[in-house]
């Protein structure tokens, strides 16, 4: 798995090197659904970075709470927070080793979870479920195996889910949305050309 030290470095990286890092700043498909099902509450962003998705739900209205590792990408949350003038919580945390505290409406994991092991990424997953309220819903999205970047060696081993994973993790739930894409990766092949990846998204809302 990627080691802590190492995935602070990366992002950390990434999210000072140009304005905005990943999907121009706009929410991902997932979460642009949720107020589909609920319309306020509050949100933990998992590995929510820069903001993208954090900045999207406190425009709707939501109470959000992000948490992360990179500081650098915090920060730059708390920037644009301050010229939205909009308000939104931030921690520089490891759910893995820190567990989740508190009850949300909305949970938020996007491409988050292709970092961990399988173990924990599924033991994330149950800790996020039992701090859910009731009706409340969750937004995922990640990898599957399918696609040259989990083909590369240092990909073994770590939480690249199949529909049907997600459709198991969450039989208990009601699964309002559960699809695949096609996409290019920011990671490039040993021809300097973009790999291609395939995306699997999952709304679910708790039933009890």
């Amino acid at each position: 798995m990627v080691k802590r030290e190492q995935l602070t470095a990366q992002y950390d990286s990434w999210y000072g090197s140009q304005e905005r890092v990943l999907g121009d700043g706009k929410p991902n498909e997932s979460v642009c659904k949720i107020k589909e099902y609920i319309q306020t509450g509050q949100v933990l962003d998992i590995g929510g970075g820069e903001g993208r998705d954090a900045l999207y739900l406190a425009e709707q209205g939501f109470e959000v709470e992000v948490v992360d590792l990179s500081v650098v990408g915090l920060e730059k949350l708390k920037k644009a927070v301050l010229e939205k003038e909009i308000s939104i919580t931030t921690k520089v945390g490891d759910v893995i080793e820190d567990g989740i505290e508190g009850e949300y409406e909305v949970v938020v994991m996007s491409f988050i979870l292709h970092h961990m092991s399988s173990e924990d990424a599924q033991k994330v997953i149950k800790d996020a479920q039992a701090h859910t309220t009731i009706g409340g819903v969750h937004t995922i999205e990640t990898f599957m195996p399918e696609g040259e970047l989990y083909e590369r060696n240092e990909i073994s081993g770590r939480f690249y889910p199949s529909k049907d994973t997600l459709r198991e993790l969450y039989a208990d739930w009601d699964i309002k949305y559960l699809s695949t894409r096609e996409e290019l990766s920011y990671a490039r092949n040993k021809n300097g050309e973009r790999m291609k990846n395939m995306l699997v998204m999952l709304v679910a809302q708790k039933l009890a």
